[in-house]
């Protein structure tokens, strides 16, 4: 008879088998933000693991949209393309991965949450108190706005203070503070399995995007409006062309030679086959 020890471990997955799961989890992961993208958002290029700060620091994914603008030059193409929003986007699987591993993170993101609804309590009672604040210059009702920043109630700017010290205690160091200080990017999104992340415990500059089982996206908390400058986005575009040329030559069935006696040197290989026919998809396929 087998032993209940033996039989215990024999469920265990090896560590191998666990990172594999995570790699293909990403994968799927990714595969699904960028058909959402292209369904909802049709950007004018994208491409994942694209360099940010260094290469050390590579989006999983980033993507661009153009607006036409006149050429300077006065000289044709009387109109030229340039950038006019761009979007990054980190795909997580895990918890764990989106702060450091410490005894605080958990602590530090309940703090949070309770700080934004007490944020929200307070702007309650600023749209009742304080009337004067509310803008005027909307055509519905339901799309409001509030000048929340001017309120004279010192409690609701204490808990802003609060929520921007735990913000930066819970992100520091992380991967996402460093992606997201480089400044290249109009948008931030953070993407993961429904339910992984919580709108609350993200910080107010980050959008949240939750993956379905299906493999839908939804938004479940907007990115914070920002905007980087014409340099930082022309920057980022010139990188995603970087990132998407290692894919094309994969397609194309091109090798470049990485090895220093032929460092020059390029091989054609058989390109992979292409797969037409659609499938569905779960996120959690084995």
């Amino acid at each position: 008879m087998q032993n209940e020890s033996t039989s215990t471990l024999g469920k265990i997955p090896a560590a191998g088998e666990n990172k594999k799961t995570n790699r293909r989890k990403k994968t799927l992961l990714r595969r699904a933000v960028m058909k959402w993208l292209l369904e909802t958002a049709a950007p004018a290029g994208l491409a994942m693991s694209v360099s940010t700060r260094s290469t050390q620091y590579k989006a999983d994914i980033a993507a661009f949209w153009n607006q036409k603008v006149r050429n300077s030059k006065a000289k044709k193409p009387y109109q030229v393309l340039k950038p006019k929003r761009t979007m990054i986007i980190e795909c997580y699987t895990e918890r764990e991965e989106c702060w450091p591993d410490c005894a605080h993170s958990r602590n530090l993101a309940a703090d949070i949450k309770q700080w934004k609804q007490r944020k929200h309590e307070l702007e309650s009672q600023i749209r009742s108190h304080e009337p004067e604040l509310r803008e005027d210059n909307v055509l519905f009702s339901e799309y409001t706005e509030w000048r929340y920043e001017s309120s004279a109630n010192p409690e609701y700017h204490q808990a802003l203070k609060k929520i921007k010290e735990l913000e930066s205690a819970l992100l520091k160091g992380t991967r996402l503070e460093k992606i997201r200080d480089s400044g290249l990017a109009d948008e931030f999104y953070l993407a993961v399995p429904e339910n992984v992340i919580m709108p609350e415990e993200l910080a107010d500059s980050w959008g949240l995007l939750w993956v379905r089982e299906d493999m839908s996206t939804e938004i479940k908390k907007p990115a914070g409006a920002g905007e980087c400058s014409v340099d930082n986005r022309m920057h980022l575009v010139q990188n995603i062309a970087a990132a998407a040329t290692s894919d094309v030559l994969f397609t194309a069935g091109i090798r470049e030679n990485k090895t220093s006696e032929n460092a020059n040197k390029t091989v054609l290989v058989r390109p992979p086959r292409g797969h037409h026919q659609p499938r569905e998809y779960r996120l959690n396929d084995p």
